[in-house]
Parts: C-alpha cells; structure tokens; sequence
C-alpha cells in the first residue's frame, strides 16, 4: 500500500470527503478521498499537508486520507 502527500483542497463534513492536490501534480486533483473518522471536521483547513493511503490496487476510489501532518 502506497501513502502518498498532498495538500487538502476541500473537505465536505457531510460526506467525510475531501479534495487533494497530490504533490508534484501542479493542477490535477485527487476527488471523493475518504477521511477517516480519527480527523476532526475542525483539522481539515484548506492548505494543510496531509497523508492519504492509496490501498493496493491504485484505485483512486480505494484511497482514504488518514492524517493530516501539517
């Protein structure tokens, strides 16, 4: 399973969902990642660094944000 870094673009507290720009892909985004229920809603600010496990297929829709680092 691959943890990949990234910057939180959006986070929507009703579905637990978030928008992530991967690092080192200046304009594409990563949509509908999981956040795990261990994050606050109140940590998840636009901006900050977060962590997001990619699953073992490499199937977008399998990845979950796990933590929020920075």
């Amino acid at each position: 399973m691959a943890t990949l870094r990234g910057r939180l673009v959006r986070f929507d507290a009703a579905t637990r969902r978030a928008v992530v720009r991967l690092d080192g892909s200046a304009s594409m985004e990563l949509g509908g990642v999981a956040v795990s229920r261990a994050l606050p809603a109140a940590e998840m600010v636009a901006g900050r660094t977060v962590l997001v496990d990619a699953g073992d297929a490499g199937d977008p829709a399998e990845a979950i944000l796990t933590a929020v680092v920075a």
